[in-house]
């Protein structure tokens, strides 16, 4: 199967991102699969699998923002953060008012910080993936990322769990999220639900699972470039393009794809100065 794009797949519980992949990539027969954000094996929701050539365009969808609902249990934590990890530390539960949740949630809506990542991540560090290190009881020093959390609402509170929706940045570890909230209320806590419901402009409700999707539901690129709001310039002259020259282009945009009029992407360019643009990524038509 030669066709190339997107397809946008809804993740079940108790599989990782790259089984969910390869399991698409069996039932399509499809030569080169990747995705775009990897979700931990507990949590469910939008992935964006690429296909053959859509596999190109990765870092594009990775830098985009991210929505998630996402249920924490108080006064118990994890060394993973969340419910698959081994329970390393609980608490005597005492109260918390929901008043204090609020105040608490409210912090965190609209905040910028640096957030430390969870030691069971795929962050690489020095070529090792931080959760190598745990698994071999290394200590490491992990860095910490700058994140923002768009916006952060709170949709439940009983029974010693807090539901909330959460948009963030790229890069936000919800997990750490999480525990960072639970500090502020002066206790533990780990995730015990994780649901991705929007990646970029991806929603939960357009995306499908493993039973469900088939050739047809593959998104050409072109197509996958305009639904996540990239600006796309047709041209009818592409040589050019292919042999990755810089370009004279009026448009406010930065980051602009080009294409030919079959509405297949060539490359992306970016602004060099003034109306001059160069090359950022060629050959996406091969």
């Amino acid at each position: 199967m030669n066709k190339s794009g997107i397809i946008i797949l809804n993740k079940p519980s108790g599989l990782s991102t790259n089984h969910l992949i390869q399991k698409i990539k069996r039932k399509l027969n499809i030569k080169k699969i990747g995705h775009a954000g990897t979700l931990d094996p507990l949590a469910t929701g939008v992935v964006i699998c690429l296909v053959n050539g859509g596999t190109k365009l990765s870092d594009y969808f990775l830098n985009e923002n991210k929505a998630y609902e996402v249920t924490m249990k108080l006064f118990q934590a994890t060394d993973t953060y969340d419910s698959d990890g081994q329970i390393i530390e609980e608490q005597d539960k005492f109260e918390i008012l929901k008043t204090s949740v609020e105040e608490v949630i409210s912090k965190f809506n609209g905040l910028t910080y640096d957030q430390e990542p969870p030691i069971y991540s795929a962050i690489k560090l020095d070529g090792k993936k931080l959760y190598e290190y745990a698994r071999e009881n290394q200590v490491v020093k992990i860095n910490k990322r700058e994140i923002t959390i768009n916006s952060l609402t709170l949709n439940d509170y009983s029974n010693d769990e807090i539901s909330m929706t959460v948009y963030c940045s790229k890069g936000t570890y919800i997990r750490s999220l999480v525990v960072d909230i639970a500090k502020e209320l002066n206790t533990i806590a780990h995730v015990t639900r994780l649901n991705r419901i929007e990646s970029g402009n991806f929603k939960l409700q357009d995306a499908l699972t493993i039973d469900e999707c088939n050739n047809e539901h593959i998104i050409n690129m072109f197509d996958a470039m305009k639904m996540a709001d990239f600006v796309i310039i047709e041209l009818a002259e592409t040589l050019n393009i292919e042999h990755g020259k810089k370009i004279k282009l009026t448009t406010e945009s930065d980051l602009v794809f080009i294409s030919n009029t079959k509405k297949e992407l060539i490359a992306c360019y970016e602004r060099e100065k003034e109306n001059t643009f160069k090359c950022r990524r060629g050959g996406l038509n091969i």
